[in-house]
């Protein structure tokens, strides 16, 4: 198996990952502010789903930028598809959510 050619790791990657990884901390530390803002079952399952998601994508994210290997890296990006691909499922059931929701209450 033929190894892929290793990656360039600039200090502007490493500087992209590490917004990223403080935008996801600071989605899951969001999550733990309104849920010590009001305690109601959505604001307890919003921090339950970002902390098993967002922490660890942001803490590898982190890992990534700060230690700046090749494999740290690899894992880093990894992680940022990862999250994108939860924001977009989000998104989606966001947008669901709101179109039924408005089509119920202008049914009747």
């Amino acid at each position: 198996m033929q190894r892929p050619p290793p990656l360039i790791v600039t200090r502007r990657l490493r500087g992209r990952y590490a917004l990223a990884a403080a935008v996801l901390l600071a989605l899951w530390v969001a999550s733990l502010i309104a849920l010590f803002d009001t305690v109601d079952w959505q604001h307890i399952a919003a921090a339950i789903f970002a902390t098993v998601t967002a922490l660890p994508l942001g803490l590898i994210t982190l890992r990534g930028a700060t230690s700046g290997g090749e494999i740290a890296m690899q894992r880093a990006r990894v992680a940022l598809f990862a999250a994108g691909a939860l924001l977009m499922l989000i998104v989606a059931a966001e947008v669901v959510r709101r179109v039924i929701f408005v089509a119920g209450n202008h049914a009747g």
